[in-house]
Formats: C-alpha cells, sequence, structure tokens
C-alpha cells in the first residue's frame, strides 16, 4: 500500500530563507514570539538561525501595554506615580520613569542578543523621553538605520533639535550617524477609535472637539480627515495639509533639515519658495497634485518626482519599509503608483489654497488682496480666489448654500 506523503509543515517552509524573509515582518512582535514559544525548533530558528530577519523591522506601537502609550489616562499615570513613590520603585529621572516601560522590552531584547539586529524602529504613539531616544541614536548596541517617532509624547522639538545636531555634528566619527531616515512630523494613525481616548468624559463623546465643529456651524468649516496615511498617499496624492505648523520651531527645524541633507533624511521637506530674502526656511507641511496652479497649470519651482528627483529633496513615504532598512527603500513607490507633486508651507499658501478641494493659485498668476502692491502685475484687479480658506468660485458657494437650507446654520 503506497504511503501518503505529508503536507510539508510550516516549520520546513519557514526554513526557506526566501520566504521567511518576506514572512516574518509581517508578524507584529507579539506573533513572532509566540510562534517561538510554540517549540523548541521555532524558537531556534527566530532567535538563534535568522534573529536578522525576524527583529529587523519591529514595530512597538502595536503592543498593548497602556503603559506604553502616548495618550495614558493622566489620572491613572497620576496613580501609577504616586503608587512608586511610596513603594520607592520610581527613579530619581522623570524621563526615567517615563522610559522604564520600553527600557524593560530593550533589555530583554539584548539580553537575547537580538536588539542589535533591529535596523527598523517603530515608536509611534508611544511615550518616548528624549532621554531614550539619545540611547537609541547614540550607544550601543543600537543600529536603529530607520526610526519612527511619529505623535510621540514626553519628548518635544528642541530636544529632538538637539539630539539631531548632536548626530550630525563636525566632529562626529567616522561612518556615523547610524541613523539615516527619520519620521517625526506626519501624525500617526490613533491606536484608539476617535472620541474613545483613555481619560474622555463620556459627555465629551458626543462632539470632542466642540459645538463649534458640527457640520454648519461655522462657515468654510471641514472635518478633519479620517483617511489612513499610508505609502503614495502621503504626498503624491495631493491631500492636502498633512500636519500642522509650529511656528516657534519651524525655521529652526528647516534649517536643521537643510544641514541633514546627504546625512539624515526625514518625512518632510524644506518648502522650496522662499517669501523674501529676510525670512528663513519653512517645513513644507501641504502635498499639492501635480496639476499645479489653477490657471497656468504650473508652479514657479518644479514639481518634485520619487525615482527623478535628487534623494535629499524627497520627503520619506509611509508606512517605513518592511523589508530594508534604507533611505531609498523609503522612498520608493511602486512602477505604476503616480509619483509627482508640489511640497509648499502653510505661510505661502496662506488665501491661495482651498482648504476644501486643495485648489491653488501660484505667485505668478495670483496675490491675495493683503499681499497686493499697487502696479504689480500679479496684483492688478480685484478678483479674489481664496476667502476664509475656501475658493470663491466653487466651494464657498456650495458652503453659503448648504448653510441657506433647511436646517443650516444660516437658514
Amino acid at each position: 500500500m503506497a504511503t501518503v506523503p505529508l503536507p510539508t509543515t510550516l516549520l520546513s517552509l519557514l526554513q526557506n530563507t526566501l520566504v521567511l524573509s518576506h514572512t516574518l515582518p509581517y508578524l507584529p512582535a507579539p506573533s513572532l514570539l509566540k510562534l517561538a514559544s510554540t517549540s523548541r525548533e521555532f524558537y531556534a530558528l527566530i532567535f538563534q538561525d535568522f534573529p536578522s530577519y525576524a527583529f529587523r523591522h519591529l514595530d512597538l506601537s502595536i503592543l498593548p501595554s497602556p503603559m506604553l502609550r502616548a495618550n495614558m489616562n493622566p489620572v491613572s499615570l497620576a496613580l501609577e506615580n504616586l503608587y512608586h513613590r511610596r513603594t520607592n520603585q520610581l527613579t530619581e529621572s522623570t524621563d526615567d520613569y517615563y522610559a522604564a516601560p520600553l527600557r524593560r522590552v530593550f533589555y530583554v531584547l539584548k539580553k537575547q542578543k537580538t536588539l542589535q539586529y533591529v535596523t527598523t524602529l517603530i515608536l509611534d504613539n508611544l511615550t518616548t523621553p528624549a532621554s531614550l531616544v539619545r540611547e537609541i541614536l547614540c550607544d550601543e548596541p543600537y543600529n536603529v538605520r530607520i526610526l519612527s517617532l511619529r505623535s510621540v509624547n514626553n519628548l518635544g522639538d528642541h530636544k529632538l533639535i538637539q539630539i539631531v545636531r548632536y548626530l550630525i555634528r563636525s566632529s562626529r566619527p567616522a561612518d556615523t550617524p547610524k541613523l539615516k531616515a527619520l519620521y517625526y512630523f506626519t501624525p500617526a494613525d490613533s491606536p484608539y477609535p476617535p472620541g474613545l481616548q483613555p481619560g474622555n468624559r463620556i459627555s465629551s463623546l458626543r462632539h470632542p472637539e466642540g459645538v463649534t465643529t458640527v457640520a454648519g456651524a461655522n462657515l468654510g468649516y471641514r472635518a478633519p480627515s479620517t483617511c489612513t496615511l499610508s505609502r503614495g498617499t502621503t504626498w503624491t496624492n495631493g491631500v492636502g495639509k498633512l500636519f500642522p505648523s509650529n511656528d516657534s520651531v519651524q525655521e529652526t527645524w528647516a534649517s536643521l533639515i537643510e544641514a541633514c541633507q546627504g546625512i539624515i533624511a526625514f518625512d518632510t521637506v524644506v518648502c522650496p519658495h522662499r517669501l523674501g530674502p529676510d525670512l528663513g526656511p519653512r517645513l513644507a507641511n501641504i502635498a499639492l497634485s501635480d496639476e499645479g496652479c489653477q490657471k497656468c497649470h504650473s508652479a514657479p519651482e518644479q514639481p518634485l518626482t520619487y525615482g527623478k528627483s535628487p534623494a535629499h529633496q524627497l520627503p520619506l513615504l509611509l508606512p517605513p519599509p518592511l523589508f530594508a532598512s534604507t533611505v531609498k527603500a523609503a522612498q520608493s513607490l511602486a512602477p505604476a503608483e503616480h509619483s509627482t507633486f508640489y511640497a509648499r508651507c502653510t505661510t505661502c499658501m496662506k488665501d491661495r489654497r482651498c482648504e476644501s478641494c486643495n485648489a491653488w493659485w501660484c505667485e505668478d498668476c495670483y496675490t491675495p488682496p493683503d499681499q497686493r502692491i499697487q502696479g504689480s502685475a500679479a496684483g492688478t484687479g480685484t478678483e479674489i480666489k481664496v476667502h476664509m480658506g475656501l475658493c470663491v468660485s466653487k466651494c464657498l458657494v456650495e458652503e453659503l448654500y448648504t448653510g441657506l437650507g433647511e436646517g443650516g446654520m444660516w437658514g
């Protein structure tokens, strides 16, 4: 009687390095540890034979522990603080206290001799103080090439700026810094459903942003976008404003990113349009489609194109790459995906861009009324293209008609 061959086991399948390298990056850290705990063979496969495949891309933002969350309930955090004080477990430094949960994770990885294999580290939405970021980027055995700090807490722009300045200092050793790409500016997806963040009062769940955000309450109001930013849609689809601008550190960050060209890439770039010789650089936070200005269908600057423009002129794409920890991989799109766009800042787009449909007019074709100088070519005439953040020809009219209708605020 002929024997029926047994099907290939999962262990045999994963022992193929090609299959393994394209499978393990999709497994979150908890699932990876559960797989390793099923048998000695799986443990040896993950921790001894191929740790460079298993831990190269480490996403800690998905961990369920509430102590790692950036938006942990302040009351719970205060109670935890009080408890540790009473039990003499609170460290002297506040940064050390907030860094303790992640340090425990890194200690376990270091003890298992896998920390040095982590080259892409994602800490989005977590409590990540500056002291821990400095350790990750400057100390051994960390070997992080791509770091994501989107929407983290307890860090602050000024502290991160100091760390980056230290990394690119002129006296730095050869072949440093190890860091090649930093995600920080674009917002991360919230780990909680809208309105259900820890600590929210039940009475605030109906309209967590206030009654003025209800449709029709304010002329020109547009609800915040709920779409997920993903690879190819962050910049190239012309989605509009990607993140708010912090005027207190705008020029500082922009100057630092210019100094980091060819050393560290970021998830934003410096706005190519300068408002004047006395004004410093600013961060681009608005993605515009390659259709260009509504009048001339172009712009004073050349559009940016992934695969053609110099790497230092292009922002990193979301999410961070799974299969390689390089800037090239973080700026790569599939051949069929749209790859051309314009990047501008909030200041140079003031009263030039419709916040609803994202239509815009360049400096050569239109000058807003408050910027007009008598006798200038673009400033002649009285036509207004954008008013209260909406294009006059389409979106403002629609908003007015909507408000005048039954049940509208203006009806």
